[in-house]
């Protein structure tokens, strides 16, 4: 008597297909740069100051406070412009993603999500302080209102 072989019905073919799809996620942990040469990167504030002060390739880099505008009046990075995180993506076409972005929040959940944003919208170098304008006060640095 042969024997009958069965073919793997839709349920397994799925289950295969999903399992991929999780293991393709999973794999390295972090979404790959889009774009050749992108640079995504937390920094501590010394290292922004850093930025502000020396500029990159002659350009001074952009800073934007992603807070509330009534944070943004209680003090800020001078020269920084205020983007409320909530309507960042209304206003990011207004930004150039070839220059160099330093972005900031209170303590960095917001400016998080911003960064996301950026790298997704491929832009080529983005900084987010990390502790956001909590720790860039508690090294001392200035700020403006």
């Amino acid at each position: 008597m042969p024997i009958a072989t069965r073919r793997p019905g839709i349920p397994v073919v799925c289950l295969l297909i999903a399992s991929a799809a999780l293991m393709a996620c999973c794999v390295g942990g972090a979404p790959a740069d889009d774009v050749p040469g992108q640079i995504i990167e937390t920094i501590p504030p010394a290292d922004a100051r850093t930025l502000i002060e020396e500029g990159r390739d002659n350009q001074d880099p952009v800073i934007i406070d992603v807070r509330r505008p009534d944070e943004y009046a209680g003090g800020h990075i001078e020269g920084a412009v205020n983007i409320e995180s909530s309507r960042f993506q209304e206003e990011i076409g207004s930004l150039d993603p070839g220059r160099a972005v330093i972005i900031y929040c209170q303590s960095g959940g917001r400016s998080a999500h911003v960064r996301e944003v950026m790298r997704d919208a491929g832009f080529r170098e983005v900084y987010e302080i990390e502790g956001g304008i909590a720790a860039w006060r508690a090294q001392g640095y200035p700020v403006v209102r």
